[in-house]
């Protein structure tokens, strides 16, 4: 594979990745009263990825409910958000072309469907760039991906603070999947495409993404991964160890980074860029962190990676014994009352782990007696002068 398409592919990755980050539906508003899962959650990825059943089941309730209640503009956000889940995006898009119709009309009456109006150009912009990717991603006809970005664009103008501010860096990798940078693979992510983050010079503070209006940097991208289908793309999560790093988070973007060079290994397919598994050699603050600590923090990946993995197979077995009696979240309050966690995630490891590291322990052996060593000395030192003085006086 030439460079050109290694770089278009790793494009691809990404927007697959993010594909259902704008998506607007009864799961993005619980989730919005929720919450976001913890960051070490989105890295290791304790957090709901509910099966097909589950969705085909919700777009049977609502096409039925849509009969009775027209003018529920709520049910079409349902009923695409399902189509789109399950893979089917022109009925996706169908449905937002029937919303826009009962929408218009609920407005020449006067009723205000402002809300309504910002997560149309949402799924819409979603369902469009997620139809192109899986028709071929044929970048001779780029229409879908064109309209879907003036779609969102036009989301964030009309609502920029929703998503958890995720719509911002799905726009980002929009203009990514557009223009693929050359450079992809020298320590450059979607937040680069931010003109002023691109020439930062990385040894001051002066071109923070905090400073530039990108303080939701963390919790967008973190939005991406556990509100969409992210988790899965390496781009995101080197974006998110860039965006913590710029916090001077180093430990949360070490481990990132360790997701990263996990996802990467997994992505043969691809053929993505030689170094790229290199990125945490550039991650501003890295050198920070002790080899030995990056070693633990590798061994917790494993260990918190794998009960989470282990955490969701038991979430969908519980859930598919239900949904194939009949028995959905939507309809049941209860659906979750019989849960009961099988496992719990590992402690995160203390800089105090480093005593079980041999070299490690030695070398903060050393350090510690060499501490207590100038302590003495410095005492040394203070009694003597103070006798000195004693004595001249």
């Amino acid at each position: 594979m030439n460079r050109t398409l290694a770089v278009f592919a790793v494009a691809c990755s990404l927007l697959a990745g993010v594909a259902h980050a704008c998506l607007w539906d009864r799961d993005t508003l619980a989730a919005e009263a929720k919450g976001l899962p913890g960051i070490t959650e989105i890295i290791t990825g304790r957090f709901d990825r509910f099966p097909p059943l589950f969705y085909e089941m919700r777009l049977e309730r609502v096409t039925t409910a849509i009969v009775s209640d027209p003018d529920n503009l709520g049910l079409y956000d349902d009923a695409g958000g399902a189509c789109d889940r399950l893979g089917r995006s022109d009925e996706a898009i169908v449905w937002m072309e029937r919303k826009l119709l009962v929408m218009d009309r609920l407005e020449s009456e006067g009723a205000d469907v402002g809300e309504h109006r910002y997560r149309y150009l949402a799924n819409l912009g979603t369902f469009l760039v997620h139809r192109w990717l899986k028709s071929g991603s044929d970048r001779e006809d780029m229409t879908d991906v064109e309209r879907s970005r003036e779609l969102i664009a036009a989301a964030i103008e009309l609502n920029p603070d929703a998503h958890f501010g995720r719509e911002r860096y799905q726009l980002l990798a929009i203009e990514w999947l557009l223009d693929p940078p050359q450079d992809v693979g020298t320590g450059r992510t979607l937040l680069h495409l931010i003109p002023e983050y691109r020439f930062m010079d990385r040894g001051t503070s002066n071109f923070t993404l905090k400073k530039l209006g990108y303080s939701d940097s963390i919790e967008g991208l973190s939005g991406l991964i556990a509100l969409g289908n992210a988790w899965q793309s390496p781009e995101v999560y080197t974006a998110l160890a860039f965006a913590m790093a710029d916090e001077e988070l180093h430990v949360l973007a070490t481990l990132c980074m360790i997701r990263v060079q996990d996802l990467t290994l997994r992505e043969t397919e691809n053929e993505l860029p030689d170094n790229y598994a290199d990125f945490e050699l550039m991650i501003p603050g890295h050198a920070m962190i002790l080899d030995g600590y990056t070693e633990v923090l590798r061994a917790y990946y494993v260990d918190a990676s794998e009960e989470a993995s282990d955490w969701v197979d038991a979430r969908n077995q519980y859930m598919m014994n239900r949904l194939e009696r009949g028995v959905h979240p939507d309809t049941h309050s209860g659906f979750w009352d019989e849960w009961i966690e099988p496992s719990s995630a590992p402690d995160f490891p203390s800089m105090t782990t480093l005593s079980h590291n041999p070299i490690v322990g030695a070398f903060l052996a050393l350090a510690g007696v060499g501490f207590v060593a100038m302590l003495l000395i410095s005492g040394l030192i203070w009694l003597a002068i103070k006798g000195w003085s004693s004595l001249r006086s």
